[in-house]
């Protein structure tokens, strides 16, 4: 007997999830899951550290989206081996991982990923821009989860419980990297008083 076996009442979720599923709905879901496939999410965690690198030659903020996402794999692989909890007993429109079903690992770096970048943004200088795409990063997230629930790959405290990680993740490493970045910038600051001196 696990923890998992005393909240029965999300197998009822994931099964009235799982009836109300249309055509359209299984496509658009399909495409919100597998944009955070596995390869998928650690090739944009490069290419936006690399984008991040060429705009701003700042290294240690186009580390932020790397280090998010391997906070979270760090934990998640051995918490889910872990948990060992078997998947919603639905027809799932997935194949599943050979990992647990808790906590989603999809939900949990798709939250790392895409709130690390919503907290980059907080640097870009265009209002209307910057309102955009933190909206953008900050909501993307609730759409991977939801869209895990409805494919009948995890419970409904999967998926809580992986963003949960995922936010946690994103936060420790912008504030991580923020502290050298404000190093970084103290010492510019005092490289240019010394040149003015």
């Amino acid at each position: 007997m696990t923890v998992f076996d005393e909240v029965p009442s999300e197998e009822r979720i994931s099964q009235k999830v799982a009836a109300e599923r249309d055509g359209v709905l299984n496509t658009v879901t399909k495409v919100v899951s597998t944009v955070n496939d596995t390869w998928f999410t650690i090739g944009g965690a490069i290419v936006i550290g690399l984008a991040l690198l060429a705009l701003t030659r700042k290294w240690w903020l186009s580390v932020v989206p790397l280090l998010a996402i391997s906070l979270e794999a760090s934990v998640f692989v051995p918490v889910t081996h872990l948990a060992g909890r078997p998947r919603p007993e639905v027809g799932r429109l997935d194949n599943a991982p050979p990992t647990s079903s808790f906590p989603s690992g999809h939900t949990a770096a798709s939250f790392a990923l895409f709130w690390s970048l919503a907290m980059l943004a907080t640097r870009i200088e265009n209002s209307a821009l910057r309102r955009t795409v933190q909206t953008l990063c900050v909501l993307f997230p609730f759409g991977v989860g939801a869209a895990r629930l409805y494919r009948g790959m995890h419970h409904f405290s999967d998926i809580v419980f992986g963003g949960l990680l995922g936010i946690g993740c994103a936060f420790a490493a912008y504030l991580a990297v923020r502290a050298a970045d404000r190093h970084a910038t103290e010492r510019q600051v005092d490289r240019e008083k010394l040149t003015t001196a």
